[in-house]
Formats: structure tokens, sequence, C-alpha cells
């Protein structure tokens, strides 16, 4: 707690066996309240791993996507400020409190980290996120794609439902920039598994890129977003 501002961490994991033990062992941070992991359908020993930390997990029988996962871990929350973040930080999870300091600040709604680029080929994906925001809204961000957010509760009801598969950022940009709330994005040194540049690297890139251009297509129909 933070203020008198409980903290919830929420990790949607999929088959995150090699990275999440890492990961978990570094939150463990006095201030967070709560750390809820969504295991995602894995089917590999991600599950098992997480039952060894205090934490709270939710065993998703099924793979159902990164944006059904955080909703589920925020459903089962109780924080005032909600943190989602990836499973495959390591040690660098430690840098969510960068996430969480600056909505100690009065007004400000969300906070969303950048993410060091290293590599990945991701290039393009992005290029299709800045021109879908500035299409969508006519405002750009610093870092669209970037996973690691916090947020206060209350905010909620602009920022739902979330968009399934790799659009749950971009939906949520849409609705900050849309809604007007207040956000800032913060450098941070958060170091995450870059996508490789094989060809199970450039499918996921191709899912990315489809999921985006859904999310746009799907955002842009509705009067009230």
């Amino acid at each position: 707690m933070i203020n008198n501002k409980r903290i919830s961490v929420i990790i949607p994991a999929y088959n995150e066996a090699s990275r999440i033990a890492e990961t978990l062992e570094n939150l463990n941070e006095k201030w967070i309240d709560e750390i809820i992991v969504v295991n995602d359908g894995s089917t590999d020993e991600t599950a098992e791993i997480i039952k060894k930390y205090p934490v709270r997990l939710i065993d998703l029988k099924k793979n159902q996507g990164k944006g059904r996962a955080i909703s589920e871990g925020i459903r089962h929350s109780t924080g005032d400020i909600l943190v989602m973040v990836d499973a495959d930080l390591g040690s660098s999870v430690k840098e969510i409190i960068k996430l969480v300091t600056p909505l100690l600040q009065e007004g400000l709604e969300v906070v969303i980290g950048i993410v060091p680029i290293r590599g990945g080929g991701r290039g393009f994906v992005r290029k299709v996120a800045d021109l879908g925001l500035r299409f969508s809204t006519g405002k750009r961000m610093k870092a669209p794609l970037s996973g690691q957010r916090a947020f206060r509760r209350e905010v909620l009801e602009y920022l739902l439902p979330f968009q399934e598969g790799f659009a749950l950022e971009m939906g949520m940009n849409i609705r900050i920039l849309k809604n007007n709330l207040k956000f800032t994005e913060v450098d941070c040194s958060f170091q995450h598994r870059v996508t490789r540049g094989d060809i199970g690297g450039y499918l996921h890139r191709l899912k990315q890129f489809i999921d985006i251009l859904l999310c746009l297509w799907r955002l842009n129909r509705e009067k009230n977003v």
C-alpha cells in the first residue's frame, strides 16, 4: 500500500515456465498488496511454478488471450491502483514502481511504461500502431504497444471491454485518448524476450498486425468508445 492506496499487480502468463519464477521472485515488495497471476491455458509447467509463490493463481484451462486474461485478473483484484505487467520481465519487473508513483499525483489516471527497443523486428507493427492511433484520434503515443501499464480502478469504465488477442494495448490507447483520460508515459528499463527472427517470429508479428487492424476497424465503428 502506498499513500493509503491498495496496489494490485496482474500478470497474464502463457507458457512462461522459463521466466515466470525470476519475475515473481523480484516482486517481493512490501508496498504491493496483492499479486494475481492468470495462467492462460499454458501447456508447459507455468502453473506448477506459480504455485510455489505467495500469489493468487487464476488457472484458465484454455488459452483465451491476453485481453481476457487481464480482465479475469482485474475481476478478482481489490486494488485502487491496478498494474499490468508481462510475465517475462525477470529482475527488471522491479521497474513497476515507476508506473505506480506518478498515479499518486492528483488527477493522473493512467501511466504507460516506455520499454527500450532491443531488436525483434517489430518496427513495421509499431508504425501501423502509430498510424492507426493518429487516424483514429489525431494523437500519438510514444509507446503504443507497451504492455507495462498502471491505472486507477475508477477509469475501468472507460477502458472496458478490453480487446482480444494482441490488440489489448491498442484498444486501451484509443479509449484513453478518445475519453481524454489524463495519462503519462515514463521511461523504464524493462527487459523482456524479443520476438524471434524465424518463421515463428514472423507469424507472431503477422497475428499482431491483423489483431491491431481488426481493433481499429471495430473501435472506429463504435459511436461511443
